[in-house]
């Protein structure tokens, strides 16, 4: 058996999982994570002993924070399994890093492979204690009476494997020195350059962590085929197999334990009638009962309406819709998880299309059938009445008497239509007094909605955005009054903040624009607004075809 195998079976027994384990995820889903950490603790319990801790800090310690450079080291990892085994690490937004800090890293990896190895396994060890250390905490609280969050038990699970890969990291640690040093041919030297100009023609600033790991691997691939550089260092290619297990395991932790969301209903075929009260209807999985869920209605791929903030009891009633909205089949209802346990991963759903009806007013019997009798009967009495007057005054031939009341209400008549007209002036003067700048209504062949209106004081406001959700890769820009203020910007949870110079002589528009859907559209930002002391949050959907804003007014 290779080294690599004995210590993931090492790993596996002593974390209480056995390979069957890992492949019946349906078998573990309905298990507390809290009792779950605890029999792992029970199970191996040397790496959660306060001994053992201290040993290791002894040597490895004291923990310390990674610097951004540091971090791009790990790049060598475990390049094969894409960006996801690196959110533990680049979890502070940051979602690319500069080019030439990735070519820098790659020549000393091909030039420098002995000071690369050694490197790499300082860095390695940093971040497993720091992962180890926060596992540690936790199984002290877990070993103990005191109670432990679900949250916390979560983090123990996707933290815990920081124990092994601290000591895969020492192994490559101690042996780097012993590894020697592989000399670059011209040839050689010549396809690396070439490699090196091909990277900055594709990249001129910033490579996505997703391209830069894709560019680490073609170049490690390189290195194999010329028997050079890092490929050569024996240690490095024993420890770049082990820690590839080590996070593929971890990976399938973290998918084990990801919470899950399902609406139920609406669904395809549901319709819903204004004005009646709605329900929604879902189920979960690794979503405990206390945590609460955000519920939308989305009209094609806009968020038009928030439908509340609900505890996970699998339904919520007594919904309200907003009596405006239009009748449609493209509406569905959006669901996501508000402070998710696991911070990589918030659970979302969104149903079906499905449709929203009205009732009709003039479909309702009583109102309408007894307006309808009542202005039917007057008619022919009316008609009666007056041919008996015209009957009687051919009779009584008297035309002088009759024609003198009629003069009467004719005047009366004329003096009426001539006030009448008076208001309608006025009316039509006040339309044009009160008339306003025309708001932005399109972009750039998208349709703009505005969803408020905010008056603020000063003419200066700070803003500051961020993801709304799960971050998904969507890429937004921002613009106010039709200029950019942020362009194609990469949403993360983390907030990023601007300045807004205002007009105060008009209403300013700042409006979210889509540069792509992400893996769950539409693009959702949260947009916090401030204005010297006082704030405003407001959230802004966008897809490939429309925009939501908000309208500023300065306070005169």
């Amino acid at each position: 058996m290779s080294f690599k195998y004995f210590l993931l079976s090492v790993f596996l027994l002593s974390t209480g999982f056995s390979m069957t384990a890992v492949a019946s995820d349906a078998n573990m889903v309905k298990e507390d994570p809290i009792d779950v950490s605890k029999k792992i603790i029970a199970d191996d319990p040397l790496p959660w002993m306060a001994e053992e801790h201290q040993k290791i800090l002894e040597q490895l310690g004291p923990i310390e924070a990674l610097g951004q450079m540091d971090k791009n080291y790990l790049l060598l990892q475990s390049p094969w399994l894409g960006t996801e085994y690196l959110q533990g690490v680049f979890d502070e937004g940051v979602n690319s890093i500069p080019v030439e800090q990735l070519l820098d890293l790659l020549n000393l990896a091909a030039n420098s492979p002995q000071q690369t190895s050694r490197k790499l396994a300082e860095i390695s060890i940093k971040q497993a204690l720091y992962e180890y250390d926060k596992a540690y905490q936790i199984a002290s609280s877990l070993k103990g009476s005191s109670s432990v969050a679900y949250e916390d038990a979560i983090d123990f699970l996707q933290s815990r494997f920081g124990y092994l890969k601290v000591k895969t990291a020492k192994n490559l640690l101690d042996e780097s020195a012993q590894a020697d040093n592989a000399v670059l041919d011209k040839k050689t030297g010549k396809k690396i350059s070439d490699r090196f100009k091909s990277i900055r023609k594709k990249y001129t600033d910033e490579i996505p962590l997703t391209n830069a790991l894709n560019e680490v691997k073609a170049f490690y691939t390189l290195l194999e085929e010329v028997v050079g550089g890092l490929a050569k260092v024996d240690p490095y290619t024993r420890f770049t197999q082990t820690i590839t297990e080590l996070n593929e395991v971890q990976l399938r932790e973290r998918k084990h334990w990801r919470s899950v969301l399902e609406i139920t209903y609406p669904d395809k075929g549901t319709v819903w009638t204004i004005p009646d009260e709605v329900s929604i209807q879902w189920s979960t999985e690794n979503l405990p009962p206390e945590k609460t869920i955000k519920f939308y209605l989305l009209r094609d791929n806009t968020v038009i309406e928030e439908l509340g903030i609900y505890k996970n009891n699998a339904m919520a009633s007594g919904i309200k819709l907003n009596k405006t909205l239009p009748r449609g089949t493209n509406y569905r209802i959006m669901g996501i998880e508000l402070f998710p346990a696991d911070k990589f991963h918030t659970a979302k759903f969104a149903t079906p299309y499905f449709t929203i009806d009205k009732r009709d007013p003039n479909t309702l019997p009583p109102p309408v059938e007894e307006i309808l009798v009542v202005e039917e009967k007057p008619i022919p009495e009316i008609e009666e009445e007056v041919e008996e007057i015209e009957e009687e005054t051919v009779a009584t031939v008297a035309p002088p008497a009759e024609q003198q009341p009629q003069v009467e209400i004719e005047e009366a008549v004329e003096e009426e239509i001539t006030e009448t007209p008076i208001p309608e002036t006025v009316v039509s003067e006040e339309v044009v007094v009160e008339e306003k700048p025309e708001k932005r209504t399109d972009f750039d062949g998208r349709s703009i909605t505005y969803v408020k209106e905010l008056e603020v004081n000063n003419k200066i406001v700070k803003i500051n955005l961020w993801d709304h959700g799960r971050k998904d890769g969507d890429i937004v820009s921002i613009y106010l009054n039709g200029y950019p203020i942020v362009s194609e910007y990469l949403l993360t949870y983390q907030k990023k903040g601007f300045e807004l110079k205002l007009d105060p002589s008009k209403p300013n528009d700042l409006f979210l624009y889509a540069h792509n859907l992400g893996k769950f559209p539409p693009n959702t930002v949260s947009i916090e607004i401030i204005d010297g002391g006082t704030s405003e949050n407001i959230i802004l959907n966008s897809d490939l075809s429309r925009c939501e804003a908000v309208l500023i007014n300065v306070k005169q």
